[in-house]
C-alpha cells in the first residue's frame, strides 16, 4: 500500500465511523489526540486488509473489503445496524422521500426468470407497454437468466433522464419484445390504498413504509373518506415495515388526545437520543378506530399500534407483530456512502418495550423466524412481563404487539405456495394472454388504472377450471424438476380457483385493486368489520374522564 493510498485508507476508516454533520470535529481531534491505541487499531486493521489483498487465493481491492469489515462490524452489534455503499444510500433517501428513479414496476422471480408483475400509473413502465407476465430476458443487452430479482431492479434503476433497453417474452406474442424506456421519477406513496369499505367505514392501508410524506398522506386521505361519510375507520398496517419515527409519531398524534405519551426513546445515557414524544394535537379524530397489524409490521408501525393499544384508543385486530423496537439514526459518509446505526431504543406509553431477541443465532433467523412471546428480549424461555393500559387492560412486552383480537391470515401450504408461483403463474400469463379458447374474456392489454370496481368481475367458470387442469398437467410432463403432482392440482382446485382469478384482478386493474375486489376473502378484514360495534365504545370510553 503506498503513502497516498495509507492515507486515503486512514481517513476512509475514520470517515466510517462518524456522521457527516460532526465530521470536521471528529477529524480535528484524530489529528490531534491520536492516541497508542487508536494506532495500534489502524495499524492492525491496515496490516490485515494488505495480508489479504496480497495473498488471499481470489483478488480483492481495498474498497470492497473495507465495505466487508465495516459490514460485519455492524452486523455483530444487532439486526438492524447496516452499511449502505453509495448507490444503495442513495436510493435508500430517495424511497425515504417516497421515490426513486427507474421505470416503476413490480418484478418477482416466478418459475423460469424475473416477471414484470404490476407496471405502477403515471410510470415509464406503464406509458411503454409494459405488463403482467412479461418475463425480462435481456437488460441493455446483458441476459437476466442467471440475475436475481434484487440484479434485475438494479439494472432497471438509474439516473433520472437516462434510457434502458428491456426485452422481454410476452404470452401471445411469436418473438422477444423490445421496450426503450426513459427512467424517471417513481413516485412511492405511504398509502397504497383508501376506500369506503361500507357506509360509514373507512379504510385506510398504509403499507408501504413511514416516508418524509406519511403523515400528509393520511390528512388527504381522511379527508376525503370523511367526504364521504366516514363515521369509523380501520387503519391497515399490515407489511409496514416501518420508517422515519417523527412520521410514527405524527400519525399516532391524530389519535390521541393532547398530552398523552406517543412512545418513549431511551439512548445509551440521558444525553443521547433521549425523549418522551407527546401528543400535542388540539383537536385529534375520536372516531372508532380498528389498526390491523402482522408479523410483517414493524419498528414505526408497532409504534402506532403501541400507542393505540395502551391509551385504549383502538382495536388491535391481526397477528403478533415483527417486534422492532430499536431506533436508527442515519448517517452519511465520505464518498456518499452511509449507514443506519441503532443509537436508542423505544417504549410504549405504558413502558413496553417490544424488541425481540437476537442473541442466538443469525441475522436470516432474526429476520424469518417467529419466537412464541417471551420477556423483554422475547426468548422462550423467559415468563412475559405483563404491563397496564390505560384503562387497567393488561399487554406484554417483548416480542412484538399482541392484538387484541388474534385473527391468523389464510396460509398457503407448500404445495399451494409451489402451484402458485410455477404452474398458476403461467397459465394465468396464457389466460390473460388470450391463448386459452374457454375464456377470450379474459384477455387484457394495458394496466387499466381508475378502474371502478365490480364484484362480479373476471369469475372463474367450471370451463375454465378445465382448461386449467389440462395445462397442468402438461405442464407437470414438460417440468418434471418442478416438484408439482397432479395430485396436488386436484387437491387445491378450489384455492386455485381463487388465485386465478386473484391474479387476473392484478394483470388488469393491479395488486390494490385485486385487494379491494376480493376484500370479502381477507378474514382479517372481514374481522375488523364485525368489531366496529367495539371499537365504537371504546373510543365512547376515552373520551370520558376516569
Amino acid at each position: 500500500m503506498n503513502p497516498k493510498e495509507r492515507a486515503v485508507m486512514r481517513w476512509l476508516l475514520v470517515g466510517m465511523v462518524v456522521g457527516s454533520g460532526s465530521l470536521g470535529l471528529i477529524l480535528d481531534r484524530v489529528r490531534s489526540e491520536s492516541t497508542t491505541s487508536t494506532d495500534a487499531i489502524y495499524r492492525s486493521y491496515v496490516m490485515a486488509l494488505e495480508l489479504v489483498k496480497e495473498n488471499h487465493v481470489i483478488t480483492n481491492n481495498y474498497e470492497y473489503l473495507n465495505t466487508a469489515a465495516v459490514t460485519g462490524m455492524l452486523n455483530s452489534l444487532d439486526p438492524h445496524s447496516n452499511y449502505y455503499d453509495p448507490k444503495s444510500f442513495e436510493e435508500m433517501r430517495l424511497e425515504q422521500r417516497s421515490q426513486y428513479y427507474g421505470i416503476g414496476a413490480t418484478i418477482q422471480q416466478r418459475f423460469g426468470g424475473v416477471y414484470i408483475i404490476e407496471p405502477f400509473r403515471n410510470t415509464p413502465a406503464l406509458r411503454a407497454g409494459l405488463r403482467y407476465g412479461d418475463r425480462i430476458l435481456r437488460i441493455d443487452g446483458v441476459n437476466t437468466i442467471n440475475l436475481s430479482t434484487d440484479e434485475v431492479r438494479t439494472r432497471l434503476r438509474g439516473e433520472r433522464g437516462t434510457q434502458v433497453e428491456v426485452v422481454v417474452d410476452r404470452a401471445g406474442e411469436s418473438g422477444p419484445v423490445l421496450f426503450r424506456i426513459e427512467r424517471g421519477a417513481v413516485d412511492l406513496p405511504s398509502i397504497s390504498s383508501s376506500y369506503m369499505l361500507q357506509p360509514g367505514i373507512g379504510y385506510i392501508a398504509l403499507s408501504r413504509g413511514f416516508h418524509s410524506t406519511t403523515s400528509d398522506e393520511l390528512n388527504r386521505s381522511m379527508l376525503v373518506l370523511k367526504s364521504a361519510g366516514m363515521s369509523s375507520m380501520i387503519l391497515d398496517l399490515r407489511g409496514n415495515p416501518g420508517g422515519f419515527l417523527d412520521q410514527a409519531i405524527s400519525v399516532a398524534d391524530k389519535f390521541l388526545q393532547r398530552g398523552q405519551t406517543v412512545v418513549a426513546v431511551r439512548g445509551r445515557s440521558e444525553r443521547a437520543a433521549t425523549k418522551d414524544w407527546i401528543a400535542e394535537s388540539g383537536a385529534p379524530e375520536s372516531f372508532p378506530l380498528i389498526v390491523l397489524i402482522d408479523d410483517g409490521s414493524a419498528s414505526a408501525s408497532e409504534i402506532v399500534a403501541g400507542a393505540i393499544q395502551d391509551h385504549d384508543r383502538g382495536l388491535i385486530i391481526g397477528e403478533q407483530s415483527f417486534g422492532k423496537g430499536l431506533v436508527q439514526t442515519i448517517f452519511q459518509l465520505k464518498g456518499g456512502a452511509g449507514l443506519t446505526l441503532t443509537t436508542a431504543r423505544y417504549y410504549t406509553p405504558s413502558g413496553r418495550l417490544i424488541q425481540r431477541d437476537y442473541s442466538n443465532g443469525s441475522i436470516y433467523e432474526y429476520l424469518t423466524r417467529r419466537q412464541e412471546k417471551g420477556g423483554a428480549t422475547g426468548t422462550e424461555q423467559t415468563a412475559p412481563q405483563a404491563y397496564k393500559t390505560g384503562r387497567g387492560r393488561t399487554v406484554y412486552g417483548g416480542g412484538g404487539i399482541d392484538p387484541d383480537i388474534k385473527v391468523k391470515r389464510e396460509e398457503i401450504s407448500n404445495a399451494q405456495g409451489l402451484l402458485w408461483t410455477t404452474g398458476i403463474f403461467y397459465f394465468v400469463r396464457e389466460l390473460t394472454g388470450g391463448k386459452v379458447a374457454a375464456a377470450p374474456g379474459f384477455k387484457l392489454g394495458l394496466l387499466e388504472v381508475n378502474h371502478e370496481p365490480r364484484a362480479d368481475e373476471f369469475l372463474v367458470t367450471d370451463q375454465i377450471m378445465d382448461a386449467y387442469r389440462e395445462f397442468m398437467a402438461g405442464f407437470i410432463r414438460q417440468n418434471g424438476q418442478t416438484g408439482l403432482t397432479v395430485q396436488m392440482v386436484e387437491e387445491n382446485l378450489a384455492w386455485a380457483r381463487q388465485k386465478i382469478r386473484e391474479e387476473v384482478l392484478i394483470a388488469a386493474y393491479g395488486v390494490d385493486m385485486q385487494r379491494r375486489i376480493t376484500v370479502e376473502t381477507d378474514k382479517q378484514i372481514q374481522r375488523a368489520i364485525a368489531e366496529i360495534p367495539q371499537a365504537m365504545r371504546m373510543a365512547n370510553e376515552t373520551r370520558q374522564p376516569r
